[in-house]
């Protein structure tokens, strides 16, 4: 090939390297409002959200609205997050008649309407079966309070990983996200999930999309959640 050829086929691949556009389409969604959970200081770090109004409890800092108990006979709230963990307002969680439904995966668009939703179907309501990312002050503070080994019982294995325990919340949506490492990630499971709020007569359609805030750039720190909530008229 000819040096000048060459030449001339060099600047117009950089031209038209130049002319490519990688930009993704502007994310829709939410994010959640700050970190929360573990990294916090705090074991169960909620923030909670009244999908009705639109009002959001310890939206600054853990506890400060709503502190852990104190949700158990409340009825002004209908979803909370801690980390990519979620509680509705039912079960062991709450004395409303919230819940939630497993619409498969994807087609989050398809779902319109309430009245789409699958007659007689099963709602899963919250339990305390779910895994929860210890926070390192608490397992400190577990630690005096039995008498434990610090040494002996580190907060953090490098074969297990932080420690853990198990809290109030939803089964279901905790397969919303699920977390593998290290490295560590965060998984979303991308199905549709609907959300029925705490009087038993809202509806609305939910979807993870990311542990990061997708408005963020790449390499951002993550736990500011990105996922899709809207209402089922």
């Amino acid at each position: 090939m000819k040096p000048y050829f060459t030449a001339a086929l060099g600047c117009t691949m950089l031209l038209l390297a130049s002319c490519v556009s990688y930009d993704a389409a502007p994310f829709t969604g939410k994010v959640l409002p700050r970190i929360s959970g573990y990294t916090t200081g705090v074991t169960n770090d909620w923030i909670y959200f009244n999908l009705r109004t639109g009002e959001i409890f310890n939206l600054r800092s853990p506890n400060q609205d709503i502190a852990e108990g104190a949700q158990l006979n409340r009825l002004d709230w209908d979803l909370a997050f801690c980390g990519y963990r979620l509680r509705t307002n039912s079960g062991s969680s709450g004395s409303g008649r919230g819940g939630a439904l497993d619409l498969g995966y994807g087609n989050y668009e398809r779902w319109t309407r309430a009245d789409q939703l699958p007659a007689g179907a099963e709602w899963t309501v919250d339990d305390s079966t779910v895994s929860i990312t210890m926070s390192e002050k608490d397992w400190y503070h577990y630690l005096l309070e039995n008498g434990m080994n610090f040494e002996d019982n580190p907060w953090f294995d490098p074969n297990n990983g932080p420690q853990e325990t198990t809290t109030s919340a939803n089964p279901l949506l905790a397969e919303a996200m699920s977390f593998a490492g290290p490295p560590p990630s965060y998984i979303p499971s991308y199905h549709t999930y609907v959300v029925r709020t705490a009087d038993g007569r809202h509806y609305f359609k939910l979807q993870l999309v990311s542990w990061y805030n997708a408005g963020d750039p790449i390499g951002s720190t993550g736990g500011t959640l990105s996922y899709y909530c809207d209402e089922l008229p």
